[in-house]
């Protein structure tokens, strides 16, 4: 298991340094929730409630029977949440964990059981300790709905946990026998998600892999690209259309418009469902003062696998029915790997420069209507770095340098360290370049 070790720590403090606590513990399922869960329940007294999709009537009978089976046989309680609350925590222990996982399920359709928890946590005749977890899949929910249902009473919440995504070297260190291309390539299809992670194989190689979990019918990645889609949502062609015009990278939403012919008033509503699915996000240029010249309301997939799919797979999808996996890997697949990963290898060089610089002020991709600088961030001494990346060209040319310093021009920032970084190498030019301009920084090669 690839452990949240910040998250499971800040959940091991709320569990040991306070009686009565309600916490939230959220985040994407690829970020391994349930074992970040399970791994925090080990050697603990627990009760655990798996809320799903059903009227609240339903909800609560099926909370109900669930628990009633842990409970000791003959203990008599009637069917409303204060009473079940009440028989967990009368079997005493030192301290009592209660898990509602998908606690979304209940909360939108029937608030009240908020109140039954803050009535609980407050109540001082209660002798047993208990921390209420409440968890989540739904973080788009969580960040933007979550308190506007809740109100005042958002404000007993005692920890907001979020699950992040894994760093590039917790990536290296997981696929170790993985050179620093498959690495990059892994992150940009699979993502520093440790839920998918665990569905591979780190002693296959990378197109084994591929081949074994995405190109097989059957295997999870390729349920996943199938059935990527909820089934309470209508026009599924219409949805999928929209994701195969962002496969390609961010857009806006004039060239969703043109790449599905789609009226732009019907794309909004759909586009506004997949981002409350946490399936495209709509993201921000970074705030420079070239207003003028930037692009904005630019929409992208936000999970890679997904955008692998709906690049690779979706549109050979009938001749995936027919071909073996390695065959279809090697004529679609294989030769268009190392310029979908560019966005990844933007991803490590970002990461490259966190763990240089420290925690950034500000930091993003500025998006200009005829360019884009791939990383822009203002440290704590108030400088402005800036970082071009390279992954698949031979080598980065002056010309390249060039076209940078026209972006920067254009996004009418200044720069401090501009961090030029070339997987492969860079020419006799810029080198010379960087030699007699020390504000200029170039990284070759892994790192």
């Amino acid at each position: 298991m690839i452990l949240h070790q910040e998250e499971y720590q800040q959940l091991e403090y709320h569990f040991a340094h306070a009686p009565n606590e309600i916490a939230i513990l959220y985040g994407d399922r690829q970020c391994d929730l349930q074992g970040t869960i399970a791994a925090f329940l080990k050697n603990k007294s627990y009760f655990y409630y798996r809320a799903r999709s059903c009227s609240s009537r339903l909800q609560l009978q099926f909370f109900y029977d669930e628990i009633r089976e842990e409970l000791p046989k003959g203990m008599k309680i009637d069917l409303r949440y204060s009473e079940i609350i009440s028989a967990m925590l009368s079997i005493t222990c030192e301290k009592r964990v209660i898990v509602i996982d998908e606690f979304h399920h209940i909360i939108k359709s029937d608030p009240d059981l908020i109140d039954e928890l803050i009535r609980t946590v407050h109540n001082k005749w209660n002798n047993q300790k208990v921390l209420f977890l409440l968890c989540s899949s739904q973080v788009n929910w969580v960040e933007r709905d979550m308190v506007d249902l809740l109100q005042n009473k958002a404000y007993e919440i005692n920890a907001l946990i979020k699950l992040k995504e894994r760093s590039f070297a917790d990536l290296r260190s997981y696929f170790s026998e993985y050179d620093f291309i498959d690495s990059v390539v892994t992150l940009g299809i699979f993502g520093a998600y440790p839920g998918n992670w665990k569905m591979l194989d780190p002693a296959r190689s990378l197109q084994e892999n591929i081949c074994r979990t995405v190109l097989t019918k059957g295997s999870y990645f390729y349920e996943k690209g199938i059935h990527i889609l909820p089934d309470e949502l209508r026009e599924p062609a219409v949805y999928h259309t929209i994701l195969q015009a962002l496969s390609s990278g961010p857009k806006k939403l004039n060239d969703i418009h043109k790449l599905t012919g789609f009226e732009r008033a019907k794309i909004s509503v759909y586009l506004k469902n997949l981002i409350d699915l946490s399936i495209v996000e709509k993201t921000c240029s970074y705030d420079a003062p070239g207003h003028d010249n930037v692009q904005k309301g630019i929409y992208r997939i936000t999970d890679p696998f997904l955008q692998f799919w709906f690049c690779f797979v979706f549109p050979h999808y009938s001749k995936l029915a027919r071909m073996e996996s390695d065959k279809f890997y090697r004529k679609y697949v294989e030769s268009g790997l190392r310029s979908y990963a560019g966005s990844a290898y933007s991803q490590v060089c970002r990461e490259y420069l966190l763990n240089l610089h420290g925690p950034f002020e500000s930091e993003g991709v500025w998006f200009g209507k005829v360019g884009t600088i791939d990383i822009i961030a203002r440290d704590r001494q108030q400088q402005t770095i800036a970082g071009y990346c390279n992954f698949e060209k031979v080598k980065m040319s002056y010309a390249d340098l060039e076209w940078n310093r026209y972006c920067m021009e254009q996004a009418g920032i200044g720069c401090d360290r501009l961090y030029l970084f070339s997987h492969h190498s860079f020419d006799e030019k810029l080198k010379k370049e960087a030699v007699s301009d020390p504000t200029i920084v170039l990284v070759e090669g892994d790192f």
